[in-house]
């Protein structure tokens, strides 16, 4: 397993067959509360991932029933940030993970 533990307190576990996103950590909550995301824990299967978007200081996981935005030119990048699949974090932390889901699938 794999444990990536990002600045803002969220820390992303991949295994050989999911994705854990933990938002549980006081400072991951705070920032959550302030910002409107999505707090607590989320698990992904491997399995249903279907891509992964990585842009400025977010990412979004897509996969088989999870929130995907129709058009991002239409969408606001606030809105996506608070889907429960997309984590927020400095580039170069999200690069690291994109890459690790990236040789994954």
């Amino acid at each position: 397993m794999k444990s990536f533990n990002l600045k803002s307190g969220t820390i992303v576990n991949i295994d050989d067959t999911k994705i854990n996103i933990l938002r549980t950590d006081g400072k991951s909550a705070l920032k959550g509360l302030f910002a409107g995301r999505t707090m607590g824990e989320m698990t992904i299967k491997l399995s249903a991932v279907t891509g992964v978007i990585q842009y400025a200081d977010y990412l979004l996981i897509c996969a088989s029933g999870l929130p995907t935005p129709n058009d991002f030119k239409i969408s606001s990048i606030p809105d996506i940030k608070q889907y429960p699949n997309c984590i927020v974090g400095k580039e170069n932390e999200l690069k690291e993970i994109y890459d690790h889901i990236n040789t994954l699938l």
